[in-house]
């Protein structure tokens, strides 16, 4: 009997964005893998979120906080943390886009990407440390579903450079994929905060479009790397979005108000 496509796609799309070892068969094109990337954040960050509601049970915020935050990087491999560190040293090194691409192509992290990751753990660390268990555990859901489909969101929407894996996606994603994966990120986002929910995903989608926008005048198009750093730059605005939101009105989820 042959196993469903969309099940093939969903194990295909867990096996290439976690280090959980996951047996998927044959080959399948990793332009439909994409609409499954916000499931599989989804189910990253409600594992996430549940570690940290059960060590806010016997340890204090921080230690919680840099244990929740280290359990998404194991589950992950550090992938999108790669992305933002190489993005980093080639968006901002080098004179050329032809320099800022051969720096991109370098799997040895500099002095810009080193600094990046620092920053890029001291601010989700700090930032959930303020949030109340309930709200924490909802900003490791959020952030990491709506983190990846960020990701996904700029994938059609920039010419991709001929060489990686990020050239694939932007040659094989269509509209389409692109649809789904965000129409499930709105969905999971406003039954979990509600209206909030949007704010979530306009603060994301925001700057997505940025990064994107810095990263053609900088070399011209997007390579895998430029995801990864998106994805990790979405992370961050939902957890600084739900501690704003957080501090004005106390709870961003309407359901654990």
């Amino acid at each position: 009997m042959n196993k469903s496509p969309r099940l093939q796609h969903a194990r295909v799309a867990a096996a290439f964005l976690t280090r959980i070892p996951i047996g998927h068969g044959e080959e399948i094109s990793m332009s439909r893998i994409v609409r499954w990337f916000p499931v599989i954040g989804l189910f990253i960050g409600v594992t996430c979120g549940g570690a940290y509601v059960a060590l806010r049970e016997i340890l204090p915020a921080l230690p919680a906080s840099v244990l929740s935050i280290t359990l998404g990087i194991l589950i992950t491999g550090g992938f999108h943390h790669d992305g933002l560190a190489d993005s980093a040293d080639g968006l901002v090194g080098g004179w050329t886009p032809e320099q800022r691409r051969e720096i991109l192509k370098d799997s040895r992290h500099g002095t810009y990407g080193v600094l990046a990751l620092v920053v890029q753990v001291l601010l989700q660390v700090s930032l959930l440390t303020d949030l109340t268990t309930a709200n924490g555990f909802v900003a490791l859901a959020m952030m990491h579903c709506i983190g990846r489909a960020g990701a996904v969101a700029i994938m059609t929407s920039a010419t991709g450079i001929s060489e990686g894996l990020g050239a694939n996606y932007v040659r094989g994603v269509t509209n389409r994929d692109v649809m789904w994966a965000s129409l499930f990120a709105i969905a999971v986002s406003i039954l979990f905060c509600g209206w909030w929910g949007l704010v979530l995903i306009t603060a994301t989608a925001g700057m997505g479009r940025l990064i994107l926008a810095y990263a053609v005048k900088k070399i011209g198009g997007i390579v895998g790397d430029i995801l990864g750093a998106v994805e990790q730059v979405g992370e961050t605005t939902i957890l600084i979005v739900v501690g704003i939101v957080a501090m004005k009105i106390g709870s961003i989820s309407w359901w654990l108000a």
